[in-house]
């Protein structure tokens, strides 16, 4: 009977994991993927439901390799939430859902900043923030996917200062305007000036962003864009209105792109803006963009 008992739980945990890693793509090699796919929970984690701010900063603020925080409901921040805390390889830090309205911020804050490594971000929105919704910095190994950020008052999502290894995976970025300048820096996404190496956009969507729908200005290392969608970005008064802007002038990296999309976008579909590395564009087109589709891609 206990060899029944240990057969049949070794079943259930195989069934549950070829379920979990049926959600993401079969024939993805990225090591950020694999780590998601491969994730291991330890026995002592926790799994905890949070529906206060100040129970879901204890929580974020406490968390350990392999405990699942879980947001239920909208959750509204009165100042900018750190994910200070780091995860494993093997066993990363998890939040997921929820609504995160951070309306409530002081001027100038950013909603929610991950300074730590190995998160696993999940399945929430981020709106209303002062400044950026959701910036990744400083650490890597981040996943972060089906987050949608909305409203924010600067990018709805970027990496900076050294943030690496970054996948952002199925997310929605849309409306977020920085009215003090016009709408002359809200990007759907922002990976830009100072932001480290191997991060990955894919199967991404940016619409009605006051400025562009991706923007790489000053990236100094290879950002890779795939299966993502630029709509009807560039509507602030001082918004440019690339869909993707892929780097500056004085640059000389090579982004690579693959199987975008861009429409109806203010300005170009794809804007190398002076950036004179070899920019990679396979199976990526649209229509619609006001100048036109490709502009300065070397």
């Amino acid at each position: 009977m206990k060899k029944l008992i240990k057969l049949l739980m070794v079943c259930s945990i195989f069934v549950f994991t070829a379920c979990e890693k049926s959600e993401f793509p079969a024939t993805e090699s990225n090591s950020s993927l694999n780590e998601v796919k491969n994730e291991n929970f330890s026995a002592t984690a926790r799994s905890i439901s949070v529906n206060t701010e100040s129970a879901l900063r204890s929580a974020v603020s406490s968390a350990n390799p392999g405990d699942i925080i879980t947001i239920s409901g909208t959750i509204n921040l009165t100042r900018t939430l750190e994910f200070a805390r780091s995860g494993t390889s093997s066993s990363k830090i998890n939040i997921t859902g929820g609504t995160l309205n951070c309306s409530g911020q002081p001027s100038g804050s950013w909603g929610v900043k991950v300074n730590g490594s190995y998160w696993n971000i999940t399945n929430m929105t981020i709106k209303n923030a002062p400044d950026c919704g959701l910036v990744l910095q400083n650490g890597g190994h981040n996943f972060v996917y089906k987050v949608t950020t909305s409203y924010n008052g600067d990018s709805g999502l970027q990496i900076y200062n050294g943030g690496h290894d970054n996948y952002i995976y199925q997310c929605y970025s849309n409306d977020n305007y920085d009215a003090q300048n016009g709408g002359e820096n809200a990007d759907g996404y922002a990976c830009k000036l100072s932001a480290g190496r191997n991060n990955v956009f894919d199967g991404c969507t940016a619409h009605h962003n006051s400025d562009d729908g991706w923007d790489l200005y000053g990236q100094p290392y290879t950002v890779t864009i795939k299966n993502c969608t630029a709509t009807n970005n560039g509507y602030g008064s001082n918004g440019d209105g690339n869909g993707f802007k892929l780097g500056s002038a004085g640059q000389h990296v090579p982004h690579t792109v693959t199987n975008d999309t861009a429409k109806n976008n203010k300005a170009w579909g794809y804007d190398g803006n002076g950036n004179t590395g070899h920019i990679t564009i396979t199976g990526s087109g649209g229509s619609g963009n006001i100048k036109g589709l490709f502009a300065r891609i070397y």
